[in-house]
């Protein structure tokens, strides 16, 4: 067989990378997930008796946009992290970018 320098580039994947990888692939996947998951939760305070209420007569609490647009500031960090920085804060990134996504949508939850 004859030598070729391609195949030699080729190396096995070890067990750390496949993890790695796994992480930024969980973290692109939760990332897709959050605008449908506040869209739901929406729809969803929206069909409930108060969020209807609220629509149709007014007088709802005003929602805390600069504490939303933090959240939103934490969550885009995180994803960040688990994208660029070295493995052993990606699993931790990849925890605060999930707590915070929920933290987004209960919040909208909580303000119809």
């Amino acid at each position: 067989m004859s030598w070729n320098p391609e195949l030699a580039l080729l190396a096995p994947e070890s067990p750390a990378d496949a993890a790695s990888r796994r992480i930024r692939r969980n973290a692109g996947i939760a990332a897709l997930l959050f605008l449908p998951a506040l869209v739901a939760a929406k729809v969803f305070l929206l069909s409930t008796e108060v969020g209807t209420r609220c629509v149709m007569t007014g007088g709802c609490r005003p929602f805390p946009g600069e504490v939303f647009l933090a959240l939103l500031a934490g969550v885009v960090a995180s994803f960040v992290v688990v994208q660029a920085a070295p493995r052993r804060f990606q699993k931790g990134a990849l925890t605060a970018q999930s707590a915070l996504e929920a933290l987004a949508v209960l919040m909208v939850l909580a303000y119809p």
